[in-house]
């Protein structure tokens, strides 16, 4: 916790006709650091995710707060919505950026990506099951950042 002082020269009307104008008394205050958590989706790799012909899987919940609200595009959130689209991602443990194709699941509610997932991370990182990863979306620049965290 950081504690600082600050004087107040602003008075309430209440204060100003009771009290000595010439003294100005300071106030101890707290002020928290304002720190957002960097990693907007963190998870830990199942076996699922990390075999040859395993898929990772995004959350539509992530994917609608993040992506989609960012992109001004309308036909290119129909893509999204619908069917396939490629998404920028950097690694940022290796400074490299990577594409990634997504597609919709049939049949749950998120996005998935398999061939790109496996050659670009799995393969290339040598990840395992039970590693952690953490992935954030940049505004700015319109790209997921990745990292693994354990």
């Amino acid at each position: 916790m950081i504690k600082t002082l600050f004087y107040t020269f602003l008075e309430t009307k209440h204060q100003e006709e009771n009290a000595n104008n010439d003294q100005l008394l300071p106030q101890e205050i707290e002020i928290r650091p304002v720190t957002r958590c960097l990693w907007d989706l963190s998870k830990t790799l199942s076996p699922h995710e990390v075999w040859n012909r395993g898929k990772l899987q995004l959350p539509m919940e992530y994917i609608q707060a993040t992506i989609l609200m960012h992109i001004p595009d309308l036909i290119s959130k129909i893509q999204m919505m619908i069917g396939h689209f490629d998404l920028k991602v950097k690694d940022l443990d290796t400074n490299t950026v990577h594409t990634l194709s997504f597609w919709k699941d049939a049949y749950e509610d998120n996005f998935a990506t398999r061939e790109t997932w496996f050659r670009e991370f799995v393969k290339r990182r040598s990840l395992v099951a039970g590693m952690v990863v953490g992935m954030y979306w940049d505004f700015n620049v319109n790209m997921l950042y990745f990292s693994v965290l354990e």
